[in-house]
């Protein structure tokens, strides 16, 4: 594990020349080599310094494997339609750094990154003790803008973990758990019991947890810190849950029960099943908050209205449809799994599409369990792109090619995409380092009746968009 230190070479005088933007952007980059710490002793005396501005706004705090993001954005959408000026912070970024620190939905301003990283590193200069992560730094950056902003409600999701993760400082008004699987076991334990317990550490004394996950050993061990903390649990299947009406390509219409009652006819305009469980979550949310003291007022327009308008990209994400090109960024086996599930929807035509063939451009990162997230993919495809997206943390794509390769491409079946019209089976996956490249590769491959999906990594997606949508 490595650290930064923000020693004097690393610091701007006072008298110093402002950065520009791009020079910012170098510097904050520059942090993520040095790689994930956990605690919460560095964040806390650097909002200290910073006049502790995490406690000058309502939060919501949102931890697990999978879902979580989207689950965040549909709150924060919610609140914004019901009259509260919210913010949102959420990682990674898929294109463009300022998506992760939002408003209202606006990024924020590229002026406003530069004067905060120039204040934040002139506020830490004469404690040469303080080390900070980039997580750490853009999480102060990101509370100080919305302190500043006088935002009501910030909904913020945890970057991994949760109990030692730096946005855990906040004393949020509700805590809520998604789906929780394997992952990063280097850090948060090696079994589902142990990843549950970090991310559980988000629950607070006396608080209110939704958990959206109905996993045995997840809801014990939730079920186990709420009582311990006197917080009040609310879980699906028990207290809520849904009943899809419709869904398809643009979207899903879905009943929402509560014990005692249901609502009928929600939409969001999201793909996949998977984000009907999160627009719950979220709609759960939107039910408690009034409840809580401040006299928060949600009504079901606003709803209604903020599911009906919720933007999340990179998730099952449709970016062209001639061919269909489709960008999610399963970035671990849990959620390769269900992005499968999802594709497979397109052989018996359940979203009114048969397609032919799939054609998968993949880039995963070396801390992932690449094995695992193609032992779901590559089965289905047939036929495989490796590529390189551009960050140190890459897995090289000749690991990607040998482990896809262990897997035969789907036989013929009426119900199933043909067997590889490309090539056999040692022929179809190759290797095109260049996503750009790659994009294009696989167009070409590609008839008006098939499917590209690129998939992996947040990296890989980012990357892939910027070129999708020049060459739409």
């Amino acid at each position: 594990m490595y650290f930064i230190l923000l020693t004097l070479t690393l610091i701007t005088n006072a008298g110093t020349p402002e950065m520009t933007y791009d020079e910012t952007l170098r510097f904050l980059y520059s942090l993520e080599k040095f790689g994930i710490r956990f605690g919460l002793e560095n964040i806390s005396l650097t909002l200290n310094l910073l006049q502790n501005p995490h406690q000058k706004f309502k939060s919501i705090l949102i931890a697990g494997t999978n879902g979580k993001g989207s689950t965040a954005a549909m709150i924060a959408s919610i609140l914004q339609c019901a009259g509260y000026k919210t913010a949102l912070y959420t990682s990674p970024h898929l294109q463009d750094f300022r998506e992760r620190i939002r408003i209202n939905g606006v990024m924020i301003p590229e002026e406003d990154v530069i004067e905060l990283t120039e204040l934040i590193r002139n506020r830490i200069y004469n404690h040469s003790e303080l080390s900070l992560t980039f997580f750490e730094f853009t999480t102060a950056m990101a509370f100080l803008y919305f302190a500043r902003e006088k935002v009501d409600f910030a909904v913020v999701e945890v970057g991994m973990g949760g109990r030692l993760d730096a946005t855990n400082v906040l004393n949020p008004v509700l805590s809520i758990i998604t789906e929780i699987d394997i992952e990063h076991t280097e850090h948060l334990g090696e079994d589902i019991k142990s990843i549950t317990r970090e991310k559980g550490g988000i629950i607070k004394e006396n608080g209110i947890t939704i958990l959206s996950s109905n996993k045995t050993d997840v809801v014990e061990v939730i079920e186990s810190i709420c009582k311990e903390k006197n917080a009040k649990l609310y879980r699906i299947e028990r207290d809520f849950g849904s009943r899809i009406i419709e869904f398809g390509m643009r979207g899903s219409r879905f009943e929402f029960h509560n014990p005692q009652s249901s609502i009928r006819n929600f939409e969001i305009p999201l793909l996949g099943r998977y984000q009907i469980i999160n627009a719950s979550t979220a709609i759960k949310a939107a039910l408690i908050l009034p409840s809580l003291r401040g006299g928060v007022k949600i009504g079901d327009s606003a709803i209604y209205e903020g599911l009906k308008n919720v933007k999340w990209q990179g998730r099952l994400e449709i970016v062209s449809e001639n061919p269909i090109i489709i960008l999610d960024g399963a970035h671990n086996p849990a959620a390769a799994k269900v992005l499968s599930e999802e594709l497979k929807k397109f052989w018996n035509s359940e979203f009114g599409i048969r397609i032919n063939k799939l054609i998968l451009i993949i880039g995963i990162l070396k801390d992932k369990d690449y094995k695992g997230i193609i032992s779901f993919l590559a089965p289905i495809a047939d036929y495989i792109i490796a590529v390189k997206p551009k960050t140190l943390r890459v897995r090289e794509p000749e690991d990607l090619k040998i482990e896809s390769l262990k897997y035969p491409p789907p036989p013929a079946s009426p119900h199933k995409w043909g067997r590889n019209k490309v090539g056999g089976l040692m022929e179809r996956v190759e290797i095109i380092e260049d996503i750009s490249e790659a994009v294009l590769r696989a167009k070409g491959l590609a008839s008006v009746d098939d499917l590209i999906c690129i998939t992996g990594s947040f990296f890989t997606v980012g990357e892939a968009r910027k070129w999708v949508t020049k060459m739409a």
